[in-house]
């Protein structure tokens, strides 16, 4: 359950009897002062800096029941400064002092796990300040009474504040929570289970009460870990040691929240005063305590993989690289670079000692062969953008999440007097997860721990999953090595799981090379023998898979087991995206949020943010499809059409629209109603706030998601919920407007992939009686009644090891040896894919299923996962024909778009390769004729002058071949109207310029050009019309068609369709002496393209087909991880209005 409900609920109780004699629900303070009266407890007003605040804003005395407060501020600040202290009465032992950074009210209850967020402190003293917070904002505004004013009532959230006085803030957050998020039933909470029924485990108690030496406790699934380390602490308590010199580390905000929770639930009065929470929190800590000595201040920014990478992209160019390279599409390669150097601090390993290895490695490689000397070279590479990114972050004032560790950690290793203080204050050091340390972490653990006599740490090798980020298990192997005199033992009992699932994952331990230098894994089962043994399901094919994991789920609902007691584990998030569309199809629903901005509604919030900016107007496509306004397909064109022509920013030009020509009635209708409902909302107002006023105060969108009845509707909510906590927070680097660094700062998670912990499901919805999905990863620390995991077969899971693309220097990794770091990555992510494994068989309580399919979906077979063959034939129950659920009839299909073309219609080459790439994009570019708001670079602005310059070039040879100098005049003549000039690295995208022009040029040598008029190519489908970029003869009379590239010569170059439509035409139009020629001019490639006639013909046919698809209106969206957040259409794919189009 929420933890937050009862808190809630608590609050609401008070709220309701006070209205029940007479109080004013509209007046905070009086409502609040009589809530203090009600619970007996004395209300003290005090001038500020009065010395009985105790340097505070107000605090609560529990020996004599009072609440002091500043009698500074309005009304409701005071309000709420005292239902804050009233909420520590209510809900905590103790008395409590709060500053004004504790009282926040309209603060939500979770915080968005990104940028600092995902660090911020989330010990018991944070958990009482933000249950305080919340208890405050549900006493003077109940979600019930929100919800009822706004829904019955139909008061806005801005009416609302007028009639309460409360900030505005807390307003919409209550309102967002009390619409949004499922309503909690609270159910009783289960009576205990006696104690003798539960077999005790000698070895816990025997952990807890270990003393004066370091020990490590090998904790295998379900053995109780949490539970034993709640027994240290309290053990400790009851020895009379300090609480507040007890420092327990985790390595997750939720783990490190559980824990806050038991030690509250246990230890009242000492649990806020421990120290609780994850590494990078602690190190966070440390970072703002001594920031003067390692010059940063006092309170740095935080930058994550997004931010990184956009402070690199400025840098990038002034860098003399050669191995990465690619001023065309910097973003790739540099999410490998900042993993690289993220890598090398979990090492522990600087900018300095990065280039030391790097050096010895090239002096290494002289005599040996040149793939040594490209490795060197390639991290000779990484040390120079290195050194420019920490300066990049000097500059800035901020840190990264690696320096969180690694700085603190150097800080302790050299500053003795530090060191020592920071041993006294943290006098026990207890550790959760010790599996998941990496050296950086272990390096600033033994500073703090010392000789570790007084460290415990609990941890499973087995479970190490977090390989990527520097963990392993070999942690748990030296720790007898890196603390003298170390005790290890483990926990013997698993009282999660049935006797035959224990038996399965015991049985699969001694394959796994994490289990090496480990002690032997023997588990008894509490529970006993269950009704039945784990199975594996095979089917014929990934859909047969799929409806076969929904007939399993429904057999179990039938047989007792409950939606929300079922889960579905995952390899990868693209498959666990199918199995949920699958589910849903077949009415079962599912807890899963997915990728959040690629989700309908969120693409909606999305599209109307993208409205608000972008000058174009594009984003009419989806906004206008919104049942609010409806507007049919052709209005959308029309209005499209007519902003384009307005010159000025879609948003001032909405109310004129519904003049626009050709407008339809009820499209009109619909433009007036969007116009009003966005009628002086700035443009420059931050997202959270744009989006608010439009969800609660100008349209009924919140109402409808408040009123929704099914879990997959609610679901929907949820997902609105997630991100409205995504979008409060900004990036702490970024140009522009608010709302438009939002909307590029959510291109760039979507592309790197860092949102992934924005896809994990609300608390508050975790009540909902759905099927939980999630990844392998997703599911650690969690149990469930059943388990199905899918996917199970060579390549999926385990999935394949792709290589490191920036290998770190040998002699980074410590304790190799003579192993490579390539070996080393290899069989770390063996391990790791092994680790996941018996992770996803040990979260299952008492039924098991997995499950694998025989063909890929290109119908190629594929053998089951060898990670099956671990578990012995008599121990599983294999079925190799199991029930399947069908669709139901009627679901619907995806429609073709009914298009009217002129009967002169035709597509260029270029065009046509747009469609081959994505069907939808080519609709919205080029039958629609959108542009969307690409956010210029200086790679792209460059790109497109020489393109201006090619074009040039064909006006110029008309009487001539220009010189050099004439070119270069005419380019600069562009740069200064088009290019980067402003640029930090202006210079440096010049010169590359002047190098591309002057290879331009020599390859124009011994040419006589043409005009390069297009060249039709009639099809059965349609004409094609190719557009070369030069036409030439050779001085023999040959005709010379080239295409000309800026970038480099791909390795599948020819493979492009362009260049089976360039042979096409030559050969019809001047016969078949006629060449086909590339020109790639970063790598000064200039050849013939040449294609043999059976691919001809295939893509002569795929050319037709393709045709065929956009005459009958076939635009289906090509998903790509990589294209599509680069993709000017990415905020309103795939949707598109109803109705048809008809063309001019």
């Amino acid at each position: 359950m929420d933890p937050f409900e009862p808190i809630r609920s608590r609050a609401a109780a008070l709220h309701d009897e006070l209205l029940s004699v007479g109080e004013d629900p509209f007046d905070p303070l009086a409502l609040v002062q009589a809530a203090v009266a009600r619970r007996d407890l004395d209300l003290v007003w005090l001038p500020k800096d009065d010395p009985a605040l105790k340097g505070a804003e107000a605090l609560y005395d529990d020996q004599g029941g009072t609440i002091c407060c500043e009698e500074d501020g309005d009304p409701v600040t005071r309000a709420l400064l005292v239902a804050h202290e009233l909420g520590h009465s209510e809900l905590h032992a103790g008395s409590a002092t709060c500053s004004k950074s504790d009282i926040d009210p309209s603060r939500s209850m979770e915080t968005a796990p990104v940028g600092l967020q995902r660090v911020e402190d989330y010990g018991a003293r944070e958990r009482r300040e933000l249950q305080a917070n919340v208890y405050a904002r549900e006493l003077v505004l109940p979600r019930a009474f929100a919800r009822a004013l706004h829904l019955e009532q139909d008061l806005a959230a801005v009416a609302i504040c007028e009639r309460t006085k409360l900030p505005v803030a807390l307003v919409r957050q209550q309102l967002f929570d009390a619409l949004l998020l499922p309503p909690m039933v609270i159910e009783a909470e289960p009576a205990p289970q006696p104690s003798s029924t539960r077999k005790p485990d000698p070895s816990q108690d025997r952990a807890a009460e270990q003393r004066a030496k370091p020990f490590q406790l090998q904790a295998g699934p379900g053995t109780g870990k949490t539970r034993t380390l709640v027994k240290r602490v309290l053990s400790l308590l009851a020895e009379g040691f300090d609480p507040a010199a007890i420092l327990i580390l985790t390595f997750s905000n939720r783990a490190a929240g559980e824990l806050s929770e038991r030690l509250t639930a246990a230890a009242p009065e000492a649990a806020p005063k421990l120290w609780i929470g994850t590494f990078h929190a602690f190190g966070l800590d440390l970072v703002r305590r001594y920031h003067d000595r390692l010059q940063l201040t006092p309170n740095p920014s935080l930058f994550d993989r997004s931010d990184a990478i956009e402070v690199l992209e400025d840098i990038l160019p002034a860098l003399p690289l050669v191995h990465y390279r690619n001023l065309w599409d910097p973003a790739m390669v540099l999410r490998d670079i900042v993993g690289a150097v993220s890598r090398a601090k979990d090492e522990m390993v600087g900018p300095e000692r990065y280039r030391e290895l790097a050096n010895a490695m090239r002096a290494k490689a002289d005599a040996l062969d040149e793939d040594a000397r490209i490795a060197a070279a390639k991290c000779l590479e990484i040390a120079d953008i290195y050194d420019l990114y920490e300066a990049a972050l000097r500059r800035h004032g901020g840190v990264d999440f690696g320096d969180l560790i690694m700085r603190p950690a150097r800080l302790l290793e050299e500053d003795e007097a530090v060191r020592i203080g920071v041993q006294f204050r943290h006098r026990h050091v207890l550790v959760d997860e010790y599996q998941d340390v990496n050296r950086a972490s272990a390096r600033l653990l033994k500073m703090v721990a010392g000789d570790g006599e007084r460290l415990w740490v609990v941890g499973d090798a087995r479970q190490s999953i977090y390989r990527f980020r520097g963990a392993s298990s070999e942690n748990m192997v030296r720790f007898t090595s890196d603390y003298n005199e170390a005790v290890i033992d483990q926990l013997g009992v698993n009282y999660r799981s049935t006797e035959q699932i224990v038996d399965s994952f015991v049985a699969v331990a001694p394959h796994m090379g994490a289990s090496e230098g480990m002690l032997k894994l023997k588990l008894e089962a509490d529970r006993g023998k269950g009704p039945g043994r784990p199975e594996i399901r095979s089917f014929e094919t990934l859909d047969y898979e799929a409806e076969g994991v929904a007939a399993s789920i429904r057999e179990l609902e039938t047989g007792g087991v409950q939606l929300r007691d079922q889960a579905v584990l995952c390899r990868t998030n693209g498959r666990l995206n199918e199995i949920a569309s699958a589910l849903e199809a077949r009415g079962i629903p599912v807890l899963h949020l997915g990728s959040l901005f690629e989700r309908e509604e969120v693409r909606d919030l999305l599209a109307l943010l993208s409205l608000a900016v972008d000058p174009f107007g594009d984003a009419l496509v989806r906004v206008g499809a919104m049942p609010r306004y409806d507007l049919s397909l052709q209005d959308v064109h029309c209005v499209s059409r007519y902003l384009r022509s307005l010159e000025k920013p879609a948003l001032t030009g909405l109310a004129a629209a519904a003049t626009a020509p050709g407008l339809s009635t009820s499209g009109r209708e619909g433009i007036e109603r969007l116009a009003a409902d966005l009628k002086g909302i700035s443009s420059s107002a931050n997202a959270w706030e744009f989006l608010a006023v439009f969800l609660l105060d100008r349209t009924d969108m919140a109402k409808q998601l408040g009123n929704a009845a099914s879990v997959t509707e609610r679901m929907r909510a949820v997902a609105v919920w997630q991100f409205l906590n995504f979008v409060r927070d900004q990036s702490p680097v970024g140009r522009g407007i608010p709302i438009q660094r939002t909307l590029d700062r959510v291109r760039q998670l979507v592309l790197l992939a860092e949102e992934r912990d924005l896809r994990q499901v609300p608390a508050s919805a975790l009540h909902l009686d759905a099927v939980r999905l999630m990844t392998v990863h997703g599911s650690k620390g969690l149990e469930f009644e059943a388990v199905h995991v899918p996917g199970l077969t060579v390549a999926s899971f385990p999935s394949s090891n792709r290589g490191q693309r920036c290998p770190p220097p040998e002699g980074m990794i410590e304790g190799l040896g003579d192993i490579s770091p390539a070996d080393e990555a290899k069989r770390s992510h063996s391990d790791e894919e092994e680790c996941l494994f018996f992770v996803a068989l040990s979260r299952a309580r008492t039924h098991l299923r997995l499950y694998h399919a025989r063909k890929q979906r290109n119908g190629n077979g594929r053998s089951p996962s060898p990670f099956l063959k671990w578990l012995p034939p008599g121990m599983v129950r294999e079925i190799p024909d199991p029930p399947r659920l069908a669709l139901p009839p009627g679901v619907p299909e995806p429609q073709p778009i009914t298009i009217t073309w002129p009967t002169d219609w035709a597509v260029t080459d270029n065009r046509l390769g747009s469609y081959e790439k994505c069907p939808r994009r080519f609709f919205y570019t080029h039958v629609l004729g959108l542009g969307g708001a690409r956010k210029p670079t200086a790679f792209s602005r460059t790109h497109d002058c020489l393109y201006d310059l090619l074009r040039w070039l064909a006006d110029t040879r008309r009487s001539g071949d220009p010189e050099l100098h004439e070119a270069e005049a005419a380019f600069e003549e562009i740069w200064r109207a088009r290019g980067p000039a402003d640029h930090a690295f202006a210079a440096d995208y010049r010169k590359l310029a002047s190098r591309l022009i002057a290879a331009l040029l020599n390859a124009g040598a011994g040419h006589r050009f043409r005009d390069a008029e297009p060249l039709a190519i009639d099809f059965p489908n349609g004409r094609v019309l190719v557009e070369p970029n030069e036409l030439a003869e050779l001085p023999d009379g040959t005709v010379v068609i080239r295409r000309v590239r800026t970038g480099y010569k791909r390795s599948d170059e020819y493979d492009r369709l362009e260049y089976t439509l360039y042979h096409l035409a030559a050969r019809r139009q001047f016969g078949s002496g006629a060449i086909v020629q590339a020109l790639h001019l970063t790598d000064e490639t200039h050849e013939p393209v040449v294609i043999s006639p059976t691919k001809l013909g295939n893509r002569q046919k795929k050319s037709d087909s393709m045709l065929g698809g956009i005459a009958s209106g076939e635009f289906p969206p090509e998903v790509d991880a990589v294209t599509c957040p680069r993709c000017p259409h990415f905020f309103i794919c795939p949707s598109a209005p109803n109705g048809s189009l008809q063309l001019d």
